[in-house]
């Protein structure tokens, strides 16, 4: 099966130079090139972060999307955002009667990850799409009513927790303007116990750098930046209006170093690039987060510190 491509791997190259010269990586380039793979060795981790053992922290996926998405008289378009390998999304076909009534589409700005995904679903038996494109670009606002089916219900989702890397701010503009009325958002996140400090701290606690150093790092693998010129650290910090808990995560230069990636970059030792950044959520403030800008509450599933969301745009 093909991967229809709205964007192109020396654009992805410019992207990663940029965000080098600005200092600030965006999530999407943790998992290109050959460490699609190590993602997932890292997603072992990532679980950890979410619950404690005495706890259930199994939200329901398929049982949440059969109540409150599906339509037995009606073809839905499932849009899998940052689809990964689609682990998610075949365990939702794998509980359905009639998979044909559901169509799949896969979109990623990482080929890799997209044919992992490809190769978790070749066999399940309905029609599926695989896009390589950035959602928020606006390319893709302008293919995506060409690439899903005229008439058809459309969900978008963000699974294995993906949301939580994103600026919100910019996503959920970006997110107005892809839907269209009556489509509907779902998401999978992490959540905050309380807004306790010590809660908050139990969570930062819980992030290991050791458990993330070679994910983290790979971005600078790529771009030839030596490990050994810089060293990882984390910081703690929170956001108010949303009441969410921010960990962030960075590499600090402790040597003088040049590279060249679409020009040369210099980097001067204590500079640091910011990596990576995760947030916990509080349920209610993103209800109202998401409501304040015109989506409509549906449904919530939360257990300990995961929570899926469906939210429809008005």
């Amino acid at each position: 099966m093909s991967i229809y491509s709205i964007i192109s791997d020396s654009k992805v190259s410019e992207e990663l130079s940029s965000c080098l010269k600005n200092r600030n990586l965006e999530q999407k380039f943790l998992y290109h090139w050959k460490w699609a793979d190590l993602y997932y060795d890292y997603k072992d981790h990532k679980d950890e972060l979410m619950h404690e053992e005495e706890e259930d922290n199994e939200i329901n996926i398929p049982e949440f999307w059969h109540k409150n998405c599906f339509l037995w008289d009606k073809r839905i378009s499932l849009i899998s955002l940052w689809c990964g390998n689609a682990v998610v999304d075949k365990h939702i076909y794998s509980t359905m009667s009639d998979e044909s009534l559901m169509e799949f589409i896969g979109v990623d700005l990482s080929k890799e990850m997209l044919f992992l995904a490809e190769k978790n679903l070749e066999n399940v038996d309905t029609k599926k799409k695989f896009v390589c494109a950035d959602f928020s670009s606006l390319d893709f606002k302008n293919e995506i009513q060409n690439i899903t089916t005229r008439g058809q219900k459309r969900v978008f989702s963000f699974f294995s927790n993906t949301f939580w890397n994103i600026n919100h701010t910019n996503i959920i503009d970006t997110l107005y303007d892809i839907l269209s009325s009556w489509d509907q958002i779902w998401l999978d996140v992490r959540l905050r116990k309380s807004k306790k400090v010590k809660d908050d701290m139990n969570i930062f606690n819980l992030v290991q750098i050791e458990w993330l150093e070679e994910f983290l790092t790979s971005p600078f693998r790529k771009s030839k930046i030596p490990m050994e010129n810089g060293e990882l650290s984390k910081v703690m910090k929170k956001e108010e209006w949303i009441n969410s808990l921010k960990v962030e995560f960075y590499f600090n230069f402790t040597e003088k170093t040049q590279i060249d990636m679409k020009g040369q970059i210099t980097f001067l030792p204590w500079e640091s690039i910011k990596c990576l950044q995760i947030y916990y959520y509080d349920a209610e403030s993103l209800i109202h987060f998401f409501t304040e800008h015109n989506f409509k509450f549906i449904d919530k599933e939360i257990k300990w510190l995961r929570g899926q969301f469906l939210f429809e745009k008005e």
